[in-house]
């Protein structure tokens, strides 16, 4: 059986229980190939090992206190020859992170990359570190799998070609094992019963765009045909934004948005069921894992040009990407699947089968595993 080391190599603690951790999720899925992975993160104070069964599968997840180096996180535990021999390859996270560049001459080394811009390096340092680590990385990895085509095209300007976009995928545990909502999540799907329902679940923030929700939204509520249409926002962020996107409510509609700061992650799926539309105007988003359960769950989205939906939509067929950032071209989207059901069902079934058969973790699985066996 191969053995592969996946290392989360940022200096960020996770939490597993309340994490949507891709990891765990792609390691338990190489089982199915006979693949035994465990899996590197972070840890703020020790070193210690832990087993956690993900879908089944037990996974060694071994908790490492790394040096923090700006934004990357170097182990050099993890360097250590009679360490590495009891692996066959690693798949280190992001070109960006140092460990990506110090595993290269030690061992079989891939690397997954999701950022399609600067995420983890300082400005000044970025150009600094192309210089110096690109060209070796180009060389020596063996493949770089890229998240979303967007990714591909990122690295490649840097020079790096060898690459291969394999997506991202979902992970359903959380889901399957919910059996019924809470009472928080009841009483939220008791406001919903009965009405038309448009859907963000996402942090309230300038780069999710949120205010083009409000503002796209002010332009239908009002509108007699929509009486029963409303606006279901969760998520939570900085004081200020949050009060910006409170202060664009149109008076007119304030009483037809129901805005809740949080819920569990894995309740979000009752709520996904009683939607009709789902909305991602993110003007950056390095995937976007919303979408994926949107879609797993059957809804119509309407996503901004990101790199996630660039990945999973076919505009128009199973969902639509609106390219420009004006809320007057998102309203009339909008009201163009609300004044049509039977495109929502159709479009909503397309996504539906677009993630089971393409986007879970046992399809990402399959890609990498052609090229490190």
């Amino acid at each position: 059986m191969k053995r592969i080391l996946l290392v989360r190599s940022g200096p960020y603690q996770v939490d597993p229980k309340s994490y949507n951790l891709q990891e765990l999720g792609l390691a338990a899925a190489f089982a199915k190939y006979g693949v035994k992975c465990d899996v590197v993160y972070y840890h703020k104070t020790k070193n210690y090992d832990e087993v956690i069964t993900k879908n089944g599968v037990k996974i060694n997840v071994l908790w490492r206190h790394g040096i923090r180096l700006l934004r990357s996180g170097i182990y050099p535990s993890l360097l250590k020859k009679d360490f590495l021999d009891k692996y066959d390859a690693v798949i280190c996270s992001e070109y960006s992170q140092i460990m990506s560049v110090l595993f290269l001459n030690k061992i079989d080394t891939f690397i997954y990359n999701g950022p399609y811009y600067n995420l983890f390096k300082i400005p000044i340092v970025e150009p600094v570190y192309d210089a110096l680590f690109c060209k070796k990385i180009n060389r020596s990895a063996k493949k770089v799998f890229c998240k979303t085509q967007k990714a591909a095209e990122y690295l490649a300007k840097k020079g790096i070609m060898n690459t291969s976009v394999v997506g991202v995928g979902l992970d359903t545990e959380k889901f399957d094992n919910e059996l019924k909502p809470n009472t928080k999540t009841q009483s939220i799907l008791d406001k919903m019963s009965g009405h038309r329902n448009i859907l963000y679940i996402g942090s309230i923030s300038k780069r999710k765009n949120v205010e083009l929700i409000i503002k796209s939204f002010n332009a239908i509520g009002y509108q007699q045909k929509y009486d029963d249409v409303q606006l279901v926002i969760i998520g939570k962020g900085s004081k200020k934004y949050s009060e910006y996107c409170r202060s664009l409510i149109d008076e007119k509609v304030r009483n037809k948005i129901i805005w809740v700061d949080q819920i569990d992650n894995s309740q979000t799926k009752f709520l996904y069921k009683a939607a009709d539309i789902f909305l991602l105007p993110s003007v950056k988003e390095i995937f976007g894992m919303v979408l994926l359960e949107a879609m797993y769950f059957g809804i119509p989205v309407i996503s901004s040009d990101s790199a996630g939906a660039g990945t999973l939509i076919k505009d128009s067929e199973n969902g639509y990407i609106v390219k420009d950032l004006e809320d007057k071209k998102w309203s009339k989207k909008i009201e163009e699947l609300l004044d049509n059901e039977k495109i929502r069902e159709k479009v909503g079934m397309r996504a539906s089968e677009t993630i089971k058969k393409e986007f879970m973790w046992t399809n990402i699985a399959e890609k990498m595993v052609r090229d490190i066996l």
